[in-house]
């Protein structure tokens, strides 16, 4: 049965069974998988535990921190995670793959990586082809910042093997590694480039924390962080599914509404790398305009991300790929409805 159609007819027996008010979860305990917590690239899930939306919903979730976005791939499709939040092109790959994951609110609307080199390497690079034979961090192989790479590489007519791919993580890790000199480029999200940049250890030379940079690089607005289950989690679970998105909206919404210090003062000392107060309120107001306005997947984001990643993904180039399977808005339309 066609996913949306099953979905539909799963959410249409819910409501048969739920009275006026909202239905219970049918499954309260939620753990959800993620690549590099503190991101802030991930700020929208980490507001949302935070601030308690989840548990307003009803839920108790866990949120298991692993070192990329590759690595909390392998937990929900291993089981031990019942949520992923990672980059939207896993999803694609994963449907590739013969896995079908769909994706039910969107975090960030375009990716806000950056690509940071050396001050040494800066001082003389004209592109992606400066690479060559570089080593170069990232949050973990196979993640959705070595998917930059790749892509920035084929750009300038190099591949994969022209340098050395390095999983350094997405916390403190990867301010050592410049310093100990492990790595000589990186391509992080925030805080790690504005803290690198701000140490004097590295200089920005690409950029998609705007929405001219998403342009450049990928060519159009490219989907970023998502929360995304298992087909089957979603046809068994809509309500869970329902109250997890509830609570995404309404982090989502106190991103849009809040001050730089509303955010930070939410936020625990242990989740600000470095701990520089006014370093994050600078990155929050930095950052802010990538996260999603509401939620939405669009078509035009869903035509970028599979143009991207028919380019430097050879199992996504070589598969029939059915978008329409990879995202469902219907559980956001529902929240931002209130019902």
């Amino acid at each position: 049965m066609p996913f949306m159609k099953s979905l539909s007819a799963a959410l249409m027996a819910a409501t048969l069974l739920t009275s006026a008010a909202q239905a219970e979860p049918e499954q309260k305990d939620v753990t959800i998988a993620v690549g590099g917590k503190v991101a802030l690239y991930y700020l929208p899930l980490n507001i949302a535990d935070l601030k308690g939306y989840f548990a307003d919903e009803g839920l108790n979730v866990q949120i298991v921190d692993f070192q990329g976005g590759s690595k909390s791939v392998q937990a929900v499709v291993g089981g031990s995670a019942d949520v992923l939040s990672s980059s939207f092109e896993h999803v694609v790959n994963l449907q590739a793959l013969g896995r079908n994951f769909v994706g039910i609110v969107l975090q960030g609307r375009y990716p806000g990586f950056a690509l940071s080199v050396t001050p040494e390497l800066g001082e003389t690079w004209t592109s992606a082809a400066d690479l060559k034979g570089k080593k170069v961090g990232v949050t973990a192989p196979g993640s959705s910042t070595n998917a930059m790479v790749n892509l920035l590489l084929k750009k300038a007519g190099l591949t994969p093997d022209d340098v050395a791919i390095i999983g350094i993580g997405a916390g403190a890790g990867v301010l050592a590694a410049v310093q100990q000199g492990q790595v000589d480029a990186v391509v992080q999200a925030d805080p790690a480039t504005t803290l690198l940049v701000d140490e004097g250890l590295a200089k920005v030379v690409v950029d998609t924390r705007t929405a001219e940079g998403s342009q450049e690089v990928y060519g159009g607005p490219m989907p970023a962080a998502s929360l995304s289950v298992p087909q089957d989690f979603a046809e068994e679970n809509p309500e869970t599914v329902q109250a997890l998105v509830n609570a995404m909206e309404n982090s989502l919404q106190f991103l849009q509404t809040a001050t730089a210090e509303e955010i930070l003062e939410v936020l625990p000392s242990e989740m600000m790398v470095g701990g520089d107060r006014d370093a994050y309120l600078k990155m929050i107001e930095a950052v802010r305009p990538s996260y999603s306005p509401d939620g939405r997947f669009t078509d035009e984001a869903m035509n970028t991300v599979l143009a991207v990643m028919k380019e430097e993904n050879e199992a996504v180039g070589n598969a029939e790929i059915d978008m329409d399977a990879t995202y469902t808005n219907e559980f956001i339309d529902k929240a931002i409805a209130g019902e």
